[in-house]
């Protein structure tokens, strides 16, 4: 950027003359005013704004390895940087002690409104103190899919009971009565159990129709184990729902590499909305997070940082509801695999 020196250079005159016309000062001549003037004009001079307090967060993700906390935080940083905020991200693979040592870092540069991701709290009901010392800190807390228990702080997200029952009603609207559930690791968490719930009472509805849940790991790896045994121990399952893409993408692998066919013997059904789920074969049915309106009330909350943050009662969650994506990895039911 061009300097008001370089603008008094290829005018010819002094900085404090150019200073003068900056100004608007009535003692510079027409003449020297307009060589000024034009100076500023060729190399694109600017008055610098005056400097103003960065507003700056802290988003804290399990990792950005998962394609949905890329996409979350994506989100958040698009909808903060309109709203005048700026995004400070770190990851804590899941552990408390991540969380405290950024929290603290967060706390030494003076940002103290912070956003959890999947926190270490949504896969435990285990007290984890260093939330409340935070808020007894100064800290505004934000936490997005899985919140501490009956701490001061506003809890968003997607509807996972909501989540179970878009994904049963699915799969037995396709003709499917023996259905496989592959989810996470089993925690001590409500929320863990909620999806499974909202499927089970969609399953009650339907005579004849059954679920089989499995735990198994987060991630491809854990769709591959998990569809393993289940198709395996239960040979009528002609449909898998998945609580993540990434564990659908695993239980697709799995039936490819046993010839099973994708959909016609066995339809998988993902969860989150990834993006790579449109581009690979057959493209992945899922349920996809309502992300838009998590991230716009991310920057509500940025924007309403004037409002102070009750410390003595638990908010309410916020849960907003997913969307199904129907397309190529679900069908209606044909035959049982062989």
């Amino acid at each position: 950027m061009a300097s008001l020196r370089d603008v008094a250079a290829l005018a010819g005159v002094s900085v404090a003359t150019a200073s003068r016309v900056l100004n608007n000062a009535e003692i510079v001549s027409p003449k020297t005013r307009e060589r000024v003037e034009k100076a500023m004009q060729e190399l694109l001079f600017s008055v610098p704004e005056p400097s103003q307090p960065e507003k700056l967060a802290g988003l804290f993700v399990p990792d950005i390895v998962n394609p949905i906390f890329t996409q979350i935080t994506q989100a958040i940083e698009t909808k903060a940087r309109d709203a005048g905020w700026a995004i400070v991200l770190c990851t804590t693979g899941d552990l408390a002690s991540a969380e405290r040592e950024h929290a603290q870092g967060f706390f030494t540069r003076q940002i103290t409104n912070l956003i959890f991701v999947s926190s270490v709290a949504a896969n435990t009901a285990e007290h984890l103190p260093h939330y409340q010392a935070l808020l007894e800190h100064g800290a505004r807390l934000l936490f997005i899919n899985g919140a501490p228990n009956d701490l001061a702080a506003p809890a968003i997200g997607d509807d996972e009971w909501a989540a179970g029952r878009i994904s049963a009603q699915h799969i037995l609207d396709l003709g499917h009565r023996s259905i496989g559930f592959i989810t996470g690791v089993e925690t001590t968490s409500s929320r863990s159990h909620l999806r499974l719930s909202g499927i089970q009472e969609m399953i009650a509805t339907v005579p004849g129709a059954v679920v089989y849940p499995i735990h198994s790991e987060w991630g491809v790896e854990g769709g591959v184990i998990g569809a393993g045994k289940l198709l395996e121990s239960h040979p009528d399952i002609t449909a898998l729902i998945c609580a993540s893409d990434l564990t659908a993408l695993g239980a697709m692998n799995y039936c490819q590499s046993k010839g099973i066919s994708v959909p016609e013997d066995v339809s998988i059904l993902g969860s989150d909305g990834i993006e790579l789920g449109r581009w690979v074969f057959p493209s992945l049915s899922t349920v996809a997070q309502p992300i838009d309106a998590i991230s716009d009330y991310v920057a509500a909350w940025l924007t309403a940082e004037d409002s102070p943050q009750n410390s003595s009662t638990a908010t309410p969650d916020i849960a907003f509801r997913p969307t199904l994506i129907v397309r190529n990895s679900t069908a209606k039911r044909k035959h049982k695999h062989s």
